[in-house]
């Protein structure tokens, strides 16, 4: 007779696990007992090695792969340690799993397009709206040869929301600062759309059906943006619709309105971009005393309670006109809500809305803001006239002689606010990279187009060494800032030098920015003997900077990117709970 542990360590509670747990333990077929630890779920099993090799197997098939799953493994153990006591559970979101998927999204199957299908493993139908199991295999039919008619339609859904979009064309009426989204309905297809890893394959696969940013391969006959934001089919309605596409051909869809988690993977782990307002109530361990009973960041509302920090989203409450001032201070104090004493903590808050800033936490618990990012001007004249008063002049004429066609798109430029971050430079840099002639989908190019562009180069630059652009600080009364002519200047200088090169050139961008951003830290290392730096806010997103960040820091520092937490949202609002100062 053998003892083993079955665990399943995750970076933040997987519902569906504890769900599964509980199954086991219900069955009259397993002797087991379980249990979770944190975000660590186990199985626990006594037998011969006949019947563990069955209950392994089953395990195998039963825990699909979730985005947060860290490292699964099989343990012999003494003795157990898990209970007979059922776990509490989150809701479930997920609206099929490996037992119903084949069984009604393969149109060979028996029940193809039962979309009310009984599955006793994730009992989906119990979650799904009348409106939508009220729709049969013939209705599905009958929406897909309205999708060929209209070229657009939107799915029931019976929810108070509207549904779903989806469309074989870029969907209009979008934000304009919006990424486009697809739908794979043919995954065995995926490489010939789009340059993914395995990695990013597995996290589409997962239970959770996120978002991923991916690039369309070089000369997509269709696909003109940089960067698409891709998924999986997250309901069973679109499961089949997907499947009926696939059968005439389709690879993918777009989408709009769809609420699907958006993650990014920063320092090796997945990583949530924000909490999607769909949200239930979400607890973190929080055993530091904070100094307010609650706090709040757009449409997330922090609580402190029995050394838990309770975090609810109100999507009504989201005033997105108004970026927070000490965010950054916010996501230092949200990344450590679980150490009793901080301190010589350095934090990397770079945000698209919110002020992008450096913070530092010294062996006092005295927070100093090091860094800020410059606001740049939101228009192609202003920013023009800037560099003709900087040393940078004779780099810009040169540049207006060489490509008169980019200088004009400069002049017309126009940067959506806010325009204090390094989605702006990017965006900026992309005009003297020659975006604007490789992007032909619009002609009024947006902001996430442009940086977007500079991302999907640097992705394509396949070797280590490229040019050393500059970004030199500027010292202010209360903290630093960055000379930005200066930094568009070696990036002229660059294009004007090797024009073909620019795979390089947007690599070396984003390189160069980490490897400043690491002798900054090693500055105030020296300063304040920095124990771990904080990597939080949604721009890194951008997967060659949160790469070229983590590589160059994790050299020398511990990266905390709090994975239980999100990238920009909750942490935030918990962050704030800690500021010796109410925000206003």
């Amino acid at each position: 007779m053998k003892n083993i542990r079955f665990e399943f360590n995750c970076t933040r509670d997987v519902p569906f696990y504890g769900h599964l747990c509980n199954q086991y333990l219900q069955n009259d077929q397993y002797d087991v007992t379980i249990g979770k630890q944190d975000h660590l779920y186990y199985i626990e099993a006594q037998g011969e090695q006949a019947q563990l090799e069955q209950l392994a197997d089953a395990i195998a098939d039963d825990f699909l792969i979730s985005t947060w799953l860290v490292k699964p493994q099989i343990k012999a153990i003494e003795s157990p340690i898990g209970s007979k006591k059922l776990l509490p559970l989150d809701p479930l979101e997920l609206e099929y799993c490996q037992h119903c998927q084949p069984l009604l999204g393969d149109n060979q199957a028996k029940h193809f397009g039962d979309i009310g299908f009984n599955c006793p493993c994730c009992q989906a139908h119990t979650r799904i709206s009348a409106a939508e199991q009220a729709v049969s295999l013939a209705d599905a039919k009958a929406l897909v040869k309205q999708l060929d008619t209209l070229g657009a339609i939107e799915l029931p859904h019976g929810k108070d929301n509207s549904g779903p979009v989806i469309s074989f064309y870029p969907i209009e009426n979008q934000p304009v600062e919006n990424r486009h989204q697809l739908v794979i309905c043919n995954p065995n297809n995926l490489h010939a759309h789009f340059s993914v890893n395995d990695s990013q394959i597995l996290a589409l696969s997962s239970i959770e059906k996120p978002f991923i940013r991916a690039r369309p391969i070089n000369s997509h006959p269709r696909l003109k943006q940089p960067l698409y934001e891709l998924s999986f089919a997250n309901s069973r309605l679109l499961l089949v619709i997907c499947e009926l596409l696939r059968q005439q051909g389709t690879d993918y869809i777009y989408i709009a309105n769809a609420h699907n988690p958006k993650i990014a993977m920063l320092n090796a782990k997945w990583a949530l971009i924000e909490t999607p307002p769909t949200s239930h109530k979400i607890m973190i361990e929080a055993p530091r005393q904070p100094l307010h009973d609650d706090a709040e960041a757009g449409s997330y509302q922090a609580r402190w309670k029995n050394n838990q920090v309770e975090i609810s989203v109100n999507p009504a409450a989201a005033n997105n006109d108004a970026p927070l001032n000490n965010a950054a201070s916010c996501a230092l104090h949200g990344a450590i809500v679980d150490n009793n004493k901080p301190k010589n903590v350095a934090a990397l808050y770079f945000s698209r809305s919110n002020k992008t800033q450096i913070v530092t936490l010294d062996g006092k618990q005295q927070l100093e803001l090091f860094f800020e990012f410059p606001s740049l001007p939101n228009n192609g004249y202003d920013i023009v006239h800037h560099l003709e008063l900087s040393p940078q002049k004779n780099l810009l004429d040169k540049f207006k002689t060489r490509y008169p066609g980019d200088y004009l798109k400069l002049l017309s430029l126009k940067l959506a606010s806010p325009t204090d971050n390094i989605e702006s430079l990017l965006a900026i840099s992309a005009i003297f990279l020659g975006a604007a002639s490789k992007i032909t989908e619009s002609s009024n190019l947006s902001k996430t187009e442009l940086c977007d562009f500079v991302v999907a180069r640097a992705m394509c630059h396949k070797g280590a060494n490229a040019p050393r652009v500059d970004f030199p600080l500027t010292r202010g009364e209360a903290f630093r800032s960055l000379n930005w002519c200066k930094t568009l200047g070696t990036i002229i200088s660059f294009r004007l030098a090797e024009e073909e090169n620019i795979d390089k050139l947007a690599f070396g961008i984003h390189d160069s920015f980490a490897d400043y951003l690491c002798n900054w830290i090693e500055h105030l290392d020296q300063n304040i003997c920095i124990k771990s730096v904080v990597l939080a806010g949604d721009s890194f997103a951008n997967e060659v900077l949160a790469q070229r960040v983590a590589l160059r820091l994790g050299k020398n520092f511990a990266l905390n990117t709090n994975p239980k937490m999100d990238l920009d949202g909750i942490n935030i609002a918990a962050g704030g709970l800690y500021l010796k100062q109410r925000r206003h």
